[in-house]
């Protein structure tokens, strides 16, 4: 929700747990190129789960995925970057924070060339 106040022409699509965004991956619908932001607390698959099951399907290894979320153990972070997240952010405490934050990233995909998965 915050992505599309600081970027409304972004196409967003979102997922409750990762279960679910697993299963909108492999419908294979979504346009390409494009990044996820993932959280490590999420109900029946955390993010640590999601990632595993990511980056094991060829077809999208690749994908660009940011860890955007409240915790801030070592062991998350050392965990989420073994598993080949291209970043870990913390949650920044309030609106102006958040924003920041998303402009940043949408300005990295904006000026970056994502991978460009072969079908």
């Amino acid at each position: 929700r915050a992505l599309s106040k600081v970027d409304p022409d972004a196409f967003v699509i979102r997922a409750v747990d990762g279960v679910e965004a697993l299963e909108i991956i492999d419908a294979d619908n979504i346009p390409k190129p494009y990044f996820i932001m993932l959280d490590v607390n999420m109900p029946r698959m955390n993010g640590h789960e999601f990632l595993q099951k990511l980056r094991a399907n060829k077809r999208d290894s690749e994908s660009m995925v940011f860890m955007f979320t409240t915790s801030d153990s070592a062991r998350d972070i050392a965990k989420a970057y073994s598993e080949r997240v291209n970043g870990y952010i913390v949650k920044p405490q309030g609106k102006a924070g958040m924003h920041s934050i998303l402009d940043t990233i949408r300005g990295y995909w904006n000026t970056c060339e994502p991978p460009m998965n072969a079908a």
